[in-house]
């Protein structure tokens, strides 16, 4: 079976990382609470000499039977990692080798997670910070608009004073007007009784204005603290938005240094076995039972020829 592990980034220390944690106890640990390895290397059907001798084997002695059965071999040109699983039975092999690969799976996995925690984290508690600060001027200026009245004070005081401001110059015309009609017409004439009314009615507009501003001169004092508010909630904001903008920032880059696994080729059930190698076993039974022979004939040979 073939697998690559790749990355954004450049992912090799993860892949060696894979690789070690493969040929390794907790690999080993994690074959036989699923698997129960153990029990597939001495079933009854496997020789004697081949099968694993204990029944409950120290985890150094699994680990070196495993290790004899296993080939996981990273190709750093190509990125790609071969795994060979030797056993007795074609499914036993074929489970082996499943298992293995959702093994190292797993385990890229949990590099990307440590990977975004370790990235992200900061950012994210930067965020929740400058999002506590928006909060917290925002409920600031809620209590401020709650004690003094007012929504905006600046406003306020500005619509005031240029109301004044409107009403005077009506008067001054109206003055005018007045002055000029007097010289044409009596005092008592419904002209001039209209425009003296004008000319009351916008004394009093003009004062109750005036009364007005004097009660609300405690909002006006406070002018410079919304002043204030308003530049703490303007910073807050700011802060707020470049620290958004660093943590979509961060979840790139994270991304970016993602690594995952893709199958070049999926474990198959094997056809036939690889070993024992029947005819190179025989071969080699023959040769050392002719040198065998051969050598004892020597032997004999020799002590015949002393003997005599």
């Amino acid at each position: 079976m073939a697998m690559a592990a790749g990355s954004g980034g450049a992912g090799l220390a993860e892949n060696f990382a894979v690789n070690t944690y493969l040929k390794s106890h907790d690999a080993v640990d994690s074959l036989q609470q699923r698997l129960n390895l153990v029990a597939m290397y001495r079933h009854p059907d496997i020789d004697i000499l081949s099968r694993l001798f204990y029944a409950h084997p120290t985890p150094e002695r699994l680990l070196w039977y495993y290790l004899n059965h296993i080939d996981v071999v990273f190709h750093e040109d190509t990125g790609v990692t071969t795994l060979d699983v030797r056993a007795f039975r074609p499914e036993d092999a074929k489970r082996i080798a499943d298992e293995l690969l959702k093994l190292g799976e797993e385990r890229i996995n949990e590099f990307n997670r440590l990977v975004s925690e370790n990235t992200i984290k900061a950012a994210d508690e930067e965020v929740a910070i400058a999002e506590k600060r928006v909060k917290d001027v925002q409920h600031r200026m809620t209590a401020f608009r709650q004690r003094s009245g007012d929504i905006d004070p600046t406003k306020s005081s500005v619509v005031g004073i240029s109301l004044i401001g409107q009403l005077e110059t009506e008067l001054a015309q109206s003055d005018t007007q007045l002055a000029q009609m007097l010289r044409n017409l009596n005092a008592s004439s419904p002209q001039v009784l209209t425009i003296k009314q004008r000319i009351k009615a916008l004394n009093e507009e003009i004062e109750a204005q005036r009364r007005l501003t004097q009660k609300t001169k405690g909002v006006y004092a406070n002018i410079a603290d919304y002043d204030e508010l308003m530049l703490d909630r303007e910073f807050a904001q700011e802060a707020y938005m470049t620290s958004a903008s660093e943590l979509e920032t961060a979840r790139s880059a994270a991304r970016q240094q993602q690594v995952y696994v893709v199958r070049v080729v999926e474990p198959n059930l094997p056809g036939m076995a690889t070993y024992p190698r029947i005819f190179l076993m025989t071969l080699a039974v023959f040769v050392g039972s002719g040198l065998t022979f051969m050598i004892g004939r020597l032997l004999i040979t020799g002590m015949r020829e002393h003997a005599i």
